[in-house]
């Protein structure tokens, strides 16, 4: 069936470092995570939330990578599942002073924001 892909760009070298494709529906939205990580919700088909790791699409030796060939990454770091659907993605960092680098994420649908922690 059609899957839901996301490219991840290098702007300034205009190069695509890898492409995340765990998703089994479109990608609905996204949001950057404060510990460089990204954040894909899938559509109602998927009802997922993934977690994805800066490592996951980093800088690989051509070696590493089989040539010129794009990385496709196609487990994430976390898939969660209790969020649901959703429509939108929010980090929220740890906000006390010298904080940890942990952060919450909130995922909302239509009047319902779930928190994960």
């Amino acid at each position: 069936g059609d899957r839901g892909a996301v490219a991840i760009l290098d702007v300034a070298r205009s190069a695509v470092l890898a492409t995340l494709d765990a998703h089994t529906d479109v990608v609905r939205c996204m949001c950057a995570l404060p510990d460089g990580g990204l954040a894909t919700g899938g559509g109602p088909q998927d009802r997922s939330v993934r977690v994805w790791a800066r490592s996951q699409w980093e800088d690989q030796p051509r070696e590493e990578r089989g040539g010129d060939a794009v990385p496709v990454r196609r487990e994430a770091t976390q898939t969660l599942s209790a969020p649901g659907y959703v429509f939108a993605l929010a980090a929220l960092p740890d906000a006390n002073p010298g904080g940890s680098k942990l952060f919450a994420l909130a995922c909302a649908r239509y009047n319902t924001v779930r928190i994960c922690l």
